[in-house]
């Protein structure tokens, strides 16, 4: 099948664009001009989604799209541009009879205050009602799956929706569990919180088994790691593989969110609720980080055929500097 995957040159877009080659697809990776491609294997396409350009020929003639690129951060303007208007361009260019769209989303767009105490976050799991309570990253990417869905509803094309955990891998290590870092300390809040930990290479051949799943209208799946440590555990086996980490102190998940609820006051009392909140003092973004939920990834296997080949051990070895 002839792919074409956006953001090849990013963190997720390398590992797909990799991954979609060594399974015998023929490769169009998309990156920006101001950056470069460190593989061979696949066909560059330089060009900027947020503008028209030649890189839409190269579009006309693919069966399938592999959609990673989105701005993972800046200001609500620059994601807004990066996403939304990045995604808008790409979706009026796509050919006639187009046989795939697989679209990457996020675990971010889900509602985290909608499951019991201790329950599932799982693809029935309501999105975030609320978006203008969450961070700009959460808004545009709620508003980029929308409009993927209703173009491909609309164009009849085949869509699978895949929502990955919080990707990991060299040059991306979530910190290794802490939230602060306070000279040799390394605070750890909600300690016994699970994590929802994919590996970059799999969730990249999870993006490549979408193109092939028998798909009827839309497909919605996560993808997470079946290894799921607490803060404290993922912390606790990065020391023992070497990473350069602190102490690690323990702050209570009833602590963090009494700590947020108190901001949230002085926000209410002194800034007319208007003051912006740091992650770890921000109610809604507290719940996303550090509420204590399971995250099954069942559908994920039984409808892709996907299953994790990158053991935690093995991922952790990988992202520490000895």
């Amino acid at each position: 099948m002839r792919v074409f995957v956006t953001g090849a040159a990013g963190f997720l877009g390398t590992a797909t664009a990799k991954a979609a080659a060594a399974a015998g697809h023929e490769v169009l990776a998309m990156h920006r001009p101001s950056s470069q491609l460190g593989y061979s294997g696949v066909e560059p396409v330089a060009g900027d989604l947020r503008q028209p350009g030649p890189w839409r020929d190269r579009l006309a003639d693919c069966e399938a799209v592999i959609h990673c690129a989105a701005a993972a951060s800046g200001d609500l303007a620059t994601q807004l541009a990066g996403t939304v208007l990045a995604t808008e361009n790409l979706l009026a260019a796509l050919p006639a009879g187009l046989k795939r769209f697989v679209h990457v989303s996020s675990f971010s767009v889900y509602d985290f205050g909608e499951p019991k105490w201790f329950g599932s976050l799982h693809e029935s799991t309501a999105t975030e009602h609320n978006p203008a309570r969450r961070d700009a990253y959460t808004q545009t990417k709620l508003l980029q799956e929308e409009m993927v869905r209703s173009h491909c509803q609309q164009r009849g094309i085949p869509l699978v929706v895949v929502r990955p955990g919080a990707i990991y891998g060299p040059g991306k290590d979530w910190d290794f569990g802490r939230a602060m870092k306070l000279g040799k300390l390394d605070l750890i809040f909600a300690p016994s919180s699970r994590m929802r930990l994919v590996h970059v290479d799999d969730c990249a051949k999870a993006l490549v088994a979408a193109l092939d799943a028998p798909v009827e209208g839309e497909l919605i799946v996560n993808v997470v790691g079946e290894d799921q440590p607490s803060h404290w555990s993922f912390h606790r086996r990065a020391r023992r593989a070497g990473a350069a980490v602190g102490t690690p102190v323990p702050v209570p998940y009833p602590l963090v969110r009494a700590l947020g609820a108190a901001a949230w006051l002085a926000s209410r009392l002194f800034f007319r609720g208007k003051a912006r909140l740091p992650e770890m003092l921000d109610l809604p973004r507290q719940q996303v980080r550090w509420r204590n939920l399971r995250y099954p990834a069942s559908k994920a296997k039984a409808r892709l055929g996907w299953s994790e080949t990158v053991p935690l051990s093995q991922g952790i070895g990988g992202i520490v500097k000895k």
